[in-house]
């Protein structure tokens, strides 16, 4: 495949392909640029949340064309031609914009990277708004990459959607769990204990996959060579067998996840949940409880251990999560069993996973096909199969450590060893390491007085959210005049408000601590707001001004609101929480 570059009626440079007698334009013969200005065609509808994948370059004309009204959008520029792509960049119209910052060039082999670029600059803000301009012929020069970018791009606003529909479905749930964690997050234990404590030990992640029942036997024999990892479905069968496991993994916030769990609950065994695991199990859990923070919560929960905190890259399931945990824990290899990912034998659990009624078995529909480990389709959701896709991504990332695909079933997961549990327990698991000595070792000393000072925390946290409550209120009402100057006010009196607003803003964003509690329980509406009053990338003045207007009333209602939610329950976890560090003096008095 060779390029000319010839000119065109109209004076300006085309590019023309010579694939073997094939001759193929990239760029109108006649007038590139008008052909740029159809090919774009109107933006008045697109907001500046669109993302804008430009599949091949050429001589940039619909790169310039976009980037006359796309100017704060993000713009991905693939091109497969490296040659064309080194000479288009150095065009005197092209140059400047490939060097702006919303502007990401992949060229070549890089182009495979597409995946991970959407994941570094994108987020759930961007879901559904992906738009793709094909260069003439690349669908069909390069048939096999815009097969696969399709595919990507597709999956990626899959997994974006999982994220979306969890905010929707759980948030209320997670900032409920937080802050009814909070008094045990106060005297439990952080996960930064825990951090390489079983170097090069194995782990053996247990899932409640179809194929769960083909070897779960097998894991009689390891509870003292490997680590192993439960969730709240795959408790009961364990334990059935005789099998305890070491850690169980409270990832799930919803309540479920404790109806599943609640006839084990005097199990010494630690549990290891986020800090907004599910608050009823935490609660009601005899064990040790080990928390791990998110890095939305991370100054929070540093500020309430009093020392410096890890966050872990945790995934959408308690196997992503508990596989994460293990890698922070230092265990190599990685060992996936009932990790099917997929409707093995049109099951989504196994038969002998903990269930709490028929209901509790449905989930949505099998509506995609991925490759399963013989080389088979089998199906799979959008859900499972965004798990599936952190899973590789995971290993794709960790490529220092082994992960072995046990599941004997399911889907394939790109980067693991796929053998049998039996092998893989005579390969790997042949040396004890006495797993529970480590963790009681760990789990000895607990500092006497943490209690009496988790308390004072919690009361300067609810100092902060009286701060933001005040605030947020004094804004809102702010907001309220900026409407009315709109229609009228001075200049003067304009500024006097923006200084108002800017002092009372200051003083909530100072506010970090009550904001990171804050912050799940106003999710669901701060993207409400986002879609609604999306920034439209053609605007008229007064339409900007009037949307600002009405999105800053919302956003200080939402805060407002949030704060005094949370405001009633910090300072009933205070006075219940005095009253047992009260009731527990007095007993040690007498």
């Amino acid at each position: 495949m060779t390029i000319q570059i010839e000119t065109s009626k109209s004076g300006v440079p085309t590019a023309k392909l010579q694939i073997g007698e094939k001759e193929l334009y990239l760029h109108s013969k006649y007038d590139p640029v008008k052909e740029a200005v159809r090919n774009i065609g109107s933006l008045e509808g697109y907001g500046l949340n669109t993302v804008f994948i430009l599949f091949g370059l050429g001589l940039g004309y619909n790169l310039y064309e976009l980037s006359k009204y796309a100017r704060e959008n993000l713009i991905i520029i693939l091109e497969p031609n490296e040659e064309l792509y080194l000479y288009s960049k150095e065009l005197e119209h092209i140059k400047p914009i490939i060097e702006n910052e919303n502007v990401i060039s992949l060229a070549g082999n890089a182009c495979f990277n597409i995946y991970e670029i959407l994941k570094q600059n994108t987020s759930i803000e961007n879901y559904n708004h992906f738009k793709l301009y094909t260069l003439p012929y690349y669908d069909k020069i390069y048939a096999d990459f815009y097969s696969q970018l399709l595919s990507i791009i597709h999956s990626y606003n899959l997994e974006l959607q999982v994220q979306v529909n969890a905010i929707e479905k759980l948030s209320s749930q997670i900032s409920r769990n937080l802050a009814e964690n909070l008094p045990y997050i106060i005297e439990g234990y952080s996960i930064i204990s825990f951090k390489e404590i079983f170097k090069d030990c194995p782990a053996v992640i247990v899932s409640a996959g179809p194929s769960l029942e083909k070897n779960i036997d097998e894991l009689k024999d390891v509870q003292d060579k490997a680590v192993i990892f439960a969730g709240v479905r795959t408790l009961k069968p364990l334990l059935d067998r005789g099998i305890i496991p070491h850690f169980l993994c409270n990832i799930d916030p919803q309540d479920i996840t404790y109806e599943l769990a609640k006839d084990h609950m005097d199990l010494s065994i630690p549990v290891i949940s986020l800090v907004h695991g599910n608050h009823i199990l935490v609660e009601e859990w005899k064990g040790k409880k080990i928390f791990i923070p998110d890095d939305k919560l991370k100054n929070l929960v540093e500020y309430i251990f009093g020392e410096r905190q890890d966050t872990i890259e945790v995934g959408g399931s308690v196997a992503n999560s508990s596989t994460a945990i293990a890698t922070y824990m230092g265990c190599n290899p990685l060992i996936l069993v009932g990790q099917d990912l997929a409707f093995t034998d049109q099951k989504h659990h196994s038969d002998i996973a903990s269930k709490v009624c028929e209901e509790d078995q449905k989930e949505s529909s099998g509506d995609l096909l991925v490759e399963d480990i013989y080389g088979n389709r089998i199906p799979t959701s959008s859900q499972l199969y965004y798990y599936l896709n952190w899973f590789e991504n995971y290993i794709k990332d960790h490529s220092n450590n082994t992960f072995i695909d046990a599941t004997e079933g399911g889907a394939k997961i790109k980067g693991t060893k796929i053998m049998t549990l039996k092998d893989t327990i005579i390969k790997y698991c042949d040396q004890h390491i006495n797993p529970k000595d480590k963790i009681k070792l760990i789990m000895e000393n607990k500092e006497n007085n943490v209690y009496y000072k988790g308390i004072e925390k919690l009361k300067n946290v609810l100092k902060e959210l009286r701060v933001i409550k005040k605030c947020s209120k004094s804004n809102l009402e702010w907001s309220l005049e900026l409407k009315r100057y709109y229609e009228g006010k001075s200049r003067e009196e304009f500024n006097k408000i923006l200084y108002q607003l800017d002092r009372n803003d200051e003083a909530i964003n100072k506010a970090v601590l009550a904001n990171e509690l804050l912050f799940y329980y106003k999710q669901p509406g701060l993207l409400q707001i986002a879609q609604e009053f999306e920034p439209k990338i053609i605007e008229k003045e007064e339409n900007a001004y009037q949307r600002i207007l009405e999105k800053n009333e919302k956003l200080y209602k939402l805060q407002y609101n949030a704060a005094v939610h949370f405001e009633k329950t910090i300072e009933t976890l205070i006075e219940e929480n005095e009253i047992k560090l009260l009731t527990a003096f007095i007993k040690i008095q007498s």
